[in-house]
């Protein structure tokens, strides 16, 4: 048994649950395929209720990339580990968390994370997908440039012209706030409106 557990016995047998649930800062479990098993009161209020939901379904896709590095470590070697994710609240804004996580064992096997969320200090403030009041063949031209299509491509695969495809991408530049294609799918990526494949 451990400290913790001695510790609880000796209190009578309290439940840590109870207070894990109440806990200001977002805790959460997994199990080994990143499904939530359980949140607390605060991650459900911040993120929405995601339990049976992928643990994926809440980050950018940037956030996911870093986690798919994680996520093998944490299973095979049993280490705890930390990341800093970029979680998409129901509301559609984007907050960063620092994320630690540490596996729950059962028998030497890794059958879980345990983790703990609170926001993220320093970097970026979050980024609202709707500030940046883009419409829906816009998007369509983003996400076509995010997969590394050219302007004839583009054209042709929504069939508009040269002209107009060349249109929407300087309009997309202007609202974006960045001056070619390569940092407007940055931008883009980063604000959760697009998804890199």
């Amino acid at each position: 048994m451990s400290d913790l557990a001695e510790e609880l016995e000796e209190l009578g047998g309290a439940d840590i649950t109870e207070a894990l649930e109440e806990v200001p800062v977002h805790a959460f479990v997994l199990d080994s395929d990143a499904i939530v098993r359980w949140q607390n009161k605060a991650a459900r209020e911040t993120i929405g209720d995601r339990v049976g939901k992928k643990w994926a379904a809440v980050m950018t896709e940037r956030s996911i990339r870093d986690v798919e590095n994680v996520w093998p470590k944490l299973l095979g070697s049993g280490d705890a580990a930390e990341v800093t994710v970029e979680a998409v609240r129901p509301d559609g804004t984007i907050e960063r968390r620092d994320v630690s996580v540490a596996p729950l064992k059962e028998g030497g096997s890794v059958v879980g994370v345990f983790g703990l969320g609170v926001p993220a200090t320093g970097g970026c403030d979050p980024i609202e997908p709707g500030r940046f009041n883009l419409t829906k063949r816009q998007l369509e031209v983003l996400q076509l440039l995010a997969d590394g299509k050219s302007t004839e491509q583009i054209a042709s695969e929504l069939y508009i012209s040269k002209t107009t495809v060349r249109n929407h991408v300087a309009r997309l530049l202007a609202a974006l706030h960045v001056h070619t294609r390569v940092q407007a799918v940055i931008v883009a990526s980063r604000a959760g409106l697009i998804r890199m494949r």
